[in-house]
């Protein structure tokens, strides 16, 4: 496996001339830091005292944030209900750079994550949110938005959380009258049959299981999975994430596997947004669909070693890259 550290830096300097669309179900992310010394009289569970709070942009929000951090210029579109959490989130976003906000107000609550964390162990999670599909004017609203910025954007990214942003008409409406744009999904199982002639998709391995109903359980059922998907979807590429057995990319014929790169696993909470950002990114500054998995790989192996809905930088990624590649390579090669 032969790797040109110049070229893919030389992609990541070109993310910050991109201007990349993020559509799909936007959230709240609450994190509550606590300790748990005692367990609660009342009832038999740990009572947690908490010591920091941190809000943090989520879902497809999130996706923009990591989009941001890298430079990229994004533009973003999506539900935020008319309450206190939807304020904060977009006061978040606009505090990480991400300003070109188009929202939908369809009646519903800001969805909001909120997880319990004592001694970096997340002991619950309660969410707060409302899932029905959005109404076709609502949808209409958005195509039209994206139609007045269409000549500005180099790619889109559907970020799917099954929360009623995406849906079957959307989808069509995408591949209709964007067809010459980069469009990637990352994808929700119940709609996984929506996403036919996008670009790419990005699922992880149980998502493309249940999709196919082909148990991922060695390299053959994999490859059989990974080309069923494309065949039935009539995407470009498809990537799919592993894990600790890292990626797999197919692009025609094409099967490339890359191996996982993390140093250190601490928490995959919106691992898979930076996944879809970075590889997006490299697709639309010129990188091929191998390129883009590599990049994204790499970018997940950073993110991970995080703790909480993390994101990475371009410095980040250069820095850690060569680093990041060798061991790649050692991997895939075989060596020590």
């Amino acid at each position: 496996m032969s790797i040109d550290l110049k070229h893919f830096y030389s992609l990541i300097d070109n993310f910050k001339e991109l201007k990349i669309l993020v559509i799909g179900d936007l959230m709240l992310d609450v994190f509550i830091y606590g300790t748990v010394d005692r367990i609660s009289p009342e009832a038999p569970v740990p009572v947690v005292d908490v010591k920091k709070e941190v809000l943090m942009p989520g879902g497809a929000a999130n996706v923009a944030a990591n989009l941001r951090a890298l430079g990229v210029n994004v533009f973003l579109c999506g539900i935020v209900g008319k309450d206190g959490n939807g304020k904060i989130l977009e006061q978040l976003l606009v505090e990480r750079g991400v300003e070109n906000q188009f929202f939908i107000d369809d009646g519903r609550m800001t969805s909001t994550k909120t997880r319990i964390v004592a001694h970096s162990q997340q002991m619950v999670r309660f969410d707060k949110e409302e899932k029905h599909k959005l109404k076709k004017k609502d949808t209409d609203k958005i195509i039209d938005y994206l139609k007045e910025v269409k000549d500005e954007l180099d790619a889109i990214i559907v970020s799917d959380y099954g929360k009623g942003v995406i849906t079957k008409y959307l989808i069509e409406q995408l591949v209709e009258n964007f067809s010459e744009k980069i469009i990637t999904v990352d994808p929700k199982i119940e709609n996984f049959y929506y996403y036919k002639n996008v670009t790419s998709l990005t699922p992880n391995n149980k998502e493309a299981s249940q999709a196919t109903n082909i148990k991922i359980e060695d390299e053959e059922s994999l490859i059989k999975c990974g080309k069923y998907i494309l065949n039935k979807l009539g995407t470009k590429s498809l990537l799919i994430t592993r894990g600790a057995e890292g990626m797999t990319v197919f692009v025609d014929e094409e099967v490339r596997h890359i191996p996982a790169v993390a140093k250190e696993v601490y928490d995959v909470t919106g691992a898979g947004d930076t996944v879809i950002s970075v590889f997006t990114s490299a697709l639309a500054a010129g990188g091929n669909f191998v390129d883009a998995a590599i990049l994204s790989n790499a970018a997940a192996g950073i993110v991970v070693g995080k703790v909480g809905t993390a994101t990475t930088t371009t410095d980040e990624l250069k820095e850690n890259l060569p680093m990041l590649l060798k061991k790649m390579m050692e991997v895939t090669d075989g060596s020590a």
